[in-house]
């Protein structure tokens, strides 16, 4: 599943279960894709923080408005594919 988060305001976009976090500034948008067998990733908005939560066994990548990949944890990039 691929998903595309545009922010309209300043938000940190939390990654989990690796808790790494990022800003977003309004007008960027950052690009997420999930490889997993299960459906059951979790996305929410917590005031200025929007969560992003991988589906079981599963691991998630992600791109910047410039296409740079976001190093989420030791399960994403290229070699995770």
């Amino acid at each position: 599943m691929r998903f595309v988060i545009r922010a309209d305001r300043r938000i940190v976009v939390a990654f989990e279960p690796t808790a790494e976090e990022f800003p977003l500034q309004p007008g960027e948008t950052i690009v997420v894709e999930w490889f997993a067998r299960h459906e059951d990733g979790m996305v929410s908005l917590e005031a200025d923080n929007f969560v992003v939560a991988a589906p079981t066994g599963g691991y998630t990548r992600a791109w910047r408005s410039d296409g740079s990949e976001i190093y989420i944890g030791p399960e994403s990039g290229p070699d995770s594919c």
